[in-house]
């Protein structure tokens, strides 16, 4: 895994979109690899792709926890709680992959969001 600075950065984006790319068979665009932290505590990354839908998730959903887990670890050195990817409001489209370090109140309150669909 390259180093977390921004070459390192670039280089762990570029390998997840191939990674994304030979899983699903398909050209994926990651536009986007973002770590962050929120007020509440959690902590987690995400990548905001493009020309992945709701079924891809699921049918690879085990092979996507395993990256976001991966990514997780490398860029913050600890596992996540929570794999989900962040759906359009028609549900078909997937915006984002992301891995969490949640919080205990984010932990219950996950499964609500309509927008969402567990890993």
């Amino acid at each position: 895994m390259p180093k977390l600075n921004q070459r390192g950065l670039v280089e762990l984006r570029r390998e997840l979109e191939r990674r994304l790319v030979e899983l699903l068979g398909k050209p994926v665009h990651v536009m986007q690899l973002t770590i962050f932290a929120l007020p509440c505590g959690c902590v987690g990354a995400s990548l905001e792709v493009r020309n992945i839908v709701r079924e891809d998730a699921e049918v690879f959903r085990d092979h996507l926890r395993d990256l976001l887990r991966e990514m997780v670890k490398w860029t913050l050195g600890k596992e996540p709680d929570l794999y989900y990817a962040r759906l359009t409001p028609s549900g078909y489209d997937v915006v984002s992959l992301t891995g969490r370090v949640a919080c205990d109140e984010c932990e219950k309150n996950f499964k609500g969001a309509a927008d969402v669909l567990p890993l």
